[in-house]
């Protein structure tokens, strides 16, 4: 299907083409100078018209009743792409928008991001990968525009504004990142979801220390200090190179089936009352189990094999994708935050 600008750039050919050959045609067949032949060509496309009579004779007559068929067709055509293109870009907004408001009326135990900028696109690649249910509140166009060309469900907004985290769902949502440049703006921002939706998981970047405390009196649960986390994986590259070279590496291409996961015990499960032995978790589904967090948050590490299962705690376990998912399915275990 032609697009707006292919009609109008052949249209525009097309008539510059009619003007021109329609001019040289006035002056060598009617005989006129070549102002008078140009002035014809447009009084006879622009259709303002002559007399009753023409006083023309029969090849000038002719010749008119041809520009007037071709140029008005080329106008014609010229003018529609442009209107197209016009009510197309009206038609495309007025749709994308019906179409982001039904989807975040929809939403339901998703994940806010707060800033599209430096972490975003990161942030959003791994929720998507994930299969989380998310939407991002960008307040630069350039940025919005980012988010919505990768297809992410965006809001062009600012999440200062309580307006645009109700816009997007606060009230529902299970998770909000707040990432925005200042560390300002994340504290507000913070106090703000927490005063909407108090049961809402909070998740902060800060800068200074004194902004990380601030943002837990505020109400964030988890406080991300990013310089700090550079600097002590720096240094775990000088002190313990191996362990900080195979933790990254879990990023990596050659390694995106080997995953860390965390289930959370169900009522009904078939794993309540079993041991970690009893399972055969390494030798029959091939997982290491790294931690098993209590319901009063406590975490085992390296939990022996007489560690028996409960309800309402959470095995951290690592292995293939496909071992894990087997695993949760078989034991009808919960992805800690899963949106499926």
């Amino acid at each position: 299907m032609d697009s707006p600008f292919d009609k109008i750039r052949r249209g525009a050919t097309a008539l510059v083409a009619i003007v021109v050959i329609a001019v040289i045609s006035y002056h060598v067949v009617a005989g006129y100078d070549w102002i008078e032949a140009f002035w014809m060509v447009v009084v006879t496309i622009s259709t303002v018209g002559y007399g009753e009579h023409s006083d023309q004779d029969w090849p000038g007559q002719l010749l008119s009743i041809g520009v007037i068929l071709l140029g008005s067709t080329a106008a014609a055509y010229t003018f529609t792409g442009l209107i197209q293109l016009t009510l197309q870009g009206e038609l495309d907004r007025a749709f994308g928008r019906r179409r982001m408001e039904k989807e975040l009326s929809r939403l339901d135990n998703h994940t806010i991001i707060c800033g599209f900028g430096k972490s975003g696109p990161v942030l959003a690649r791994e929720l998507a990968e994930r299969r989380y249910k998310f939407v991002i509140i960008e307040l630069d166009p350039a940025h919005y525009q980012q988010a919505v060309d990768l297809g992410y469900l965006a809001v062009n907004a600012d999440a200062t504004d309580e307006d645009a985290l109700l816009k997007a769902g606060v009230m529902t949502a299970s998770a909000i990142i707040v990432a925005l440049p200042t560390d300002a703006e994340n504290v507000f921002i913070t106090l703000s979801a927490r005063n909407l939706c108090p049961a809402i998981r909070i998740v902060a970047l800060a800068d200074l220390e004194s902004s990380s405390r601030k943002l837990r009196q505020a109400g964030a649960n988890e406080v991300v200090m990013g310089h700090q986390m550079v600097a002590e994986y720096m240094s775990r590259l000088v002190t313990r190179p191996t362990a900080a070279q195979f933790y990254s590496s879990l990023a990596q291409p050659e390694f995106k089936d080997l995953m860390l996961d965390e289930l959370r015990i169900p009522d009904g499960s078939l794993i309540e009352n079993q041991s970690i032995a009893q399972l055969r978790i390494r030798d029959k589904h091939h997982l290491l189990v790294v931690a098993v967090k209590g319901k009063d948050d406590t975490l085992d590490f390296n939990p022996p094999g007489e560690r028996i299962f409960q309800i309402g705690e959470t095995i951290l376990v690592m292995g293939k994708e496909a071992d894990v998912n087997a695993f949760q399915k078989l034991y009808e275990l919960i992805e800690t935050g899963s949106t499926q």
